[in-house]
């Protein structure tokens, strides 16, 4: 029994190192171009005695030809550079995996234009400045079989292509069998660094009345400061005196701009209403830019907004005829005239307009005219009611009289 499980595991054992050996050896390349193989006929032979003669034989030889083979493995599937660079470099082994030596021709495809511009190819420590002189310098240059060449691809990277991709492949052909060939490839992705400004930064004082049906507009600028094209989300923010009207002509408070280039800018018109709150009540419209490729990257820009409104005041004083004594709490006769002066303030913070002054004249007077202190009023007396209507506006911080002569009866 335990002879049968030893005679087992030996087999087992045999056929594991058996795999293992088989596994181990490599594959064999090519017969090199040139070897002669030699096959030899024998023949032996005797006769129904038993006698024995002579062996016979006879040789052929057969030169092995040449079979063209290549492969171009690139230094690496992917590379992200900086956008704008210079001297960038991507690097493709060109291996001969023919039976004999041959040399190779260079060819390149790039997929997108406009990423990168090849400025120079190097092999060892010679750089060549363009395909033909490479190729050139190549029709020389032997690859012994299983040998092989590098070749360094020198380029730059176009500023604002950043987050864009281009593939960069490399052909070499057999020069000896030009049926023949290999390519390598290689994703050039340029490093998308995102940034953005949003601008002015306040420091307008912007002024602006209740809006009562009137909308108003501040433009901002937004600037892609990024290597490469980039998308942003635009959100408005205030406080209570502003209600949000649009974005960029999209209503509400927020929309997307796209397709914003490296080093563009664009601007972007904001539609508010000012609600009917006090006189000299601040605000701050606040722009937010968020960059899409990367919502960790914003900035804001933001506009100063105080509330005004026109404040008005009237003061009536009497005088004597001279219109410059004033009659106070004295008395006045029959038959006297009485000079009123009607004077219109605006000690608020917004120009006051269709300024109107009614005044309506006791029963005891008779009117008998008026008298502007400027051009810009219309006066005029209707059954002892007068009325002043200022043409224009009123100007904060400006006072507007006129006179009022009536008798007494």
């Amino acid at each position: 029994m335990l002879q049968r499980l030893f005679t087992r595991m030996g087999i087992v054992l045999g056929v594991a190192v058996l795999l293992a050996a088989l596994t181990a050896v490599p594959a064999n390349a090519q017969t090199p171009e040139g070897t002669v193989i030699r096959s030899i006929a024998t023949v032996s032979f005797t006769d129904a005695n038993s006698n024995t003669y002579a062996s016979l034989a006879d040789t052929v030889n057969v030169t092995v030809g040449f079979v063209a083979g290549a492969n171009v493995i690139a230094g690496a599937a992917t590379v992200g550079p900086a956008a704008p660079s210079t001297n960038d470099t991507l690097s493709f082994q060109v291996v001969n995996i023919g039976n004999g030596t041959d040399s190779a021709t260079i060819s390149q495809n790039i997929s997108v234009g406009g990423i990168i511009t090849v400025t120079g190819y190097r092999v060892g420590t010679t750089t060549y400045a363009s395909l033909a002189l490479l190729n050139a310098a190549l029709a020389g240059t032997p690859i012994a079989q299983a040998a092989n060449i590098t070749v360094k691809v020198i380029y730059n990277v176009t500023g604002g292509t950043g987050g864009l991709s281009t593939v960069y492949t490399l052909t070499a052909t057999s020069r000896r069998n030009t049926a023949v060939s290999a390519a390598g490839l290689t994703t050039v992705s340029p490093a998308l660094t995102t940034a953005v400004s949003v601008t002015p930064d306040g420091l307008q004082n912007l002024q602006r009345l209740p809006s009562n049906g009137t909308n108003y507009t501040f433009t901002f600028t937004v600037t892609n400061n990024a290597t490469g094209t980039d998308a942003f989300d635009l959100l408005v923010t205030h406080k209570t005196a502003i209600t949000s009207v649009s974005v960029n002509g999209v209503a509400g408070d927020s929309t997307r701009i796209t397709g914003v280039a490296s080093g563009a800018s664009q601007n972007i018109n904001v539609v508010y209403s000012v609600n009917s709150v006090a006189a000299g009540t601040p605000d701050t419209l606040v722009l937010k830019a968020r960059s899409v490729a990367s919502p960790g990257t914003s900035n804001t820009g933001f506009a100063d907004i105080t509330v005004i409104r026109p404040l008005l005041t009237v003061l009536k004083v009497a005088f004597r005829d001279n219109q410059t004594t004033p009659i106070g709490s004295g008395t006045v006769v029959p038959g006297e005239f009485i000079q009123y002066k009607i004077t219109v303030t605006n000690s608020g913070s917004a120009p006051a307009s269709v300024v109107h002054v009614a005044d309506a004249l006791a029963t005891q007077l008779t009117f008998s005219g008026t008298t502007p202190d400027a051009a810009g009023w219309t006066l005029s007396n209707a059954g002892n009611n007068v009325t002043g209507d200022l043409t224009g506006t009123l100007a904060a911080g400006v006072s507007r009289f006129f006179w009022i002569r009536a008798s007494v009866k």
